[in-house]
């Protein structure tokens, strides 16, 4: 007979990594909306990643269309998975946090998940001196983030609907995300003694 001690282990997921999803772009064009429409029109980018990941803020570019850093108007930013389920989304304006170009809120996190193309959306409406760019000529990610195409919504005056149409261009850079990888961690709960026969 023997008796042994025992831990009980369990795998947890947790944050690791942090991250800005696109983190920067040269040249291209500035544009306030893509169709021109009062109501607004909703552009942005689709998107894999390489890892499991949280997206914890939602942001936009800080940037309105005089070239002045800082935007001038509130902006609904949102992510949407390959079935077009709206995910997660969250009012931007000029009180949010600046990280870098862009500037963000929080938002109840987001799990993101390796095989799937997600979409990024921002509302822009004509006229309301904000600003997104269009036709860069080179753009840079995160590495677990890949820019797969640049999105606009299939015809005008929809408000805040997934962007249907795609544009290989680099663009619509305008919405961006703030990200925590996710990594397992082992943790030891406790032990217990047993005794084997």
């Amino acid at each position: 007979m023997r008796t042994g001690i025992y831990a009980l282990i369990a795998l947890v997921i947790v944050p690791a990594a942090f991250g800005q999803a696109i983190t920067g772009f040269t040249g291209g064009s500035q544009y306030d909306s893509y169709y021109g429409s009062a109501t607004g029109d909703v552009v942005g980018y689709q998107f894999t990643v390489s890892e499991q990941m949280q997206v914890t803020d939602l942001g936009i570019w800080n940037m309105d269309s005089s070239g002045a850093g800082g935007i001038d108007n509130p902006h609904e930013v949102g992510i949407w998975d390959g079935s077009q389920n709206l995910l997660g989304s969250v009012i931007v304006d000029n009180t949010g946090t600046v990280v870098g170009d862009w500037i963000y809120e929080s938002i109840t996190p987001i799990i993101l998940d390796t095989g799937e193309t997600y979409t990024i959306g921002a509302l822009y409406l004509s006229g309301d001196d904000d600003s997104y760019i269009s036709g860069a000529s080179s753009m840079s990610t995160a590495p677990e983030i890949t820019w797969v195409a640049s999105v606009y919504p299939t015809s005008g005056e929809l408000g805040f609907v997934f962007p249907g149409l795609t544009s290989t261009s680099y663009g619509r850079f305008g919405p961006n995300f703030i990200f925590d990888e996710l990594a397992l961690e082992q943790t030891t709960w406790g032990s217990i003694k047993a005794t084997i026969q």
